[in-house]
């Protein structure tokens, strides 16, 4: 896999995660489904917050998001609750489509070797092991593990789907 193989597997599931947030309002994006779950905001922030995790180990990139934004949507932080406002819907697709900006050149210029290179010790922790390339794919599974979320708790919003 090259890094312009995995450019198009991120250039697609940016347009399904879009397609996904077509038509949502903030509103939308901070309904809770019950009993328990992440709501469309939080798991939107997710995506970004790993996209940084993503651009520091192509080595080219900086996060979207600071420190202090992305510890809000990590693996493990307190799930959002009835009537938390979230982020602002707007500035989360703002910051998603940054990250694809930074996201998609940065994967296109990883060399064969750099691919090939194992993930470096700073980043080295479940899923991201083995080489850099495998860690990109696996990231690419996780990103659309989410999309598939985000499309659901679309309907669960009461709106259609929007992938057909």
């Amino acid at each position: 896999m090259t890094g312009n193989d995995l450019a198009s597997m991120y250039e697609f599931s940016y347009f399904a995660i879009n397609r996904n947030l077509n038509d949502l309002t903030h509103e939308d994006s901070v309904f809770i489904p019950g009993p328990s779950g992440n709501c469309i905001n939080w798991v939107l922030g997710h995506i970004v917050s790993a996209r940084g995790m993503m651009l520091l180990l192509t080595g080219a990139g900086t996060p979207v998001f600071s420190e202090a934004e992305a510890a809000v949507f990590q693996r493990g932080s307190a799930a959002m609750t009835s009537g938390d406002q979230g982020v602002d819907l707007a500035r989360l697709k703002s910051a998603l489509e940054e990250s694809q900006k930074k996201l998609v050149p940065a994967l296109q210029a990883l060399s064969d070797e750099a691919l090939a290179s194992p993930v470096p010790e700073k980043f080295k922790r479940p899923p991201l092991t083995g080489t850099v390339g495998q860690a990109f794919a696996t990231m690419n599974y996780h990103e659309g593990y989410h999309n598939g979320q985000i499309g659901l708790l679309r309907r669960l919003a009461g709106k259609e789907g929007a992938i057909k």
